[in-house]
C-alpha cells in the first residue's frame, strides 16, 4: 500500500486501469493527490489532463 501522506510533487504513480500520472500536489488528507496523467493507454485523450486521484486507484509508485 502507498502511503499518500509521503507523496511528493514529481513522483509518478501507476493506477489501475495502467495510466501514469504524476503528483502535481499533495492535498495532505492521506486520501487525495493532485495528478497529471503523463500515459494513458486506455483513453490517451486524458494525457495532459488534471484530477484528484484517490488512494484506492494507485497500484505503485515508478522507480
Amino acid at each position: 500500500m502507498i502511503n499518500f501522506m509521503e507523496l511528493k510533487a514529481g513522483q509518478q504513480l501507476v493506477l489501475k486501469n495502467n495510466a501514469v500520472a504524476e503528483v502535481i500536489d499533495n492535498i495532505g488528507d492521506g486520501i487525495w493527490v493532485q495528478v497529471r496523467y503523463i500515459d494513458s493507454p486506455q483513453d490517451p485523450s486524458m494525457v495532459g489532463a488534471e484530477e484528484l486521484c484517490h488512494c484506492e486507484e494507485a497500484v505503485r509508485i515508478v522507480e
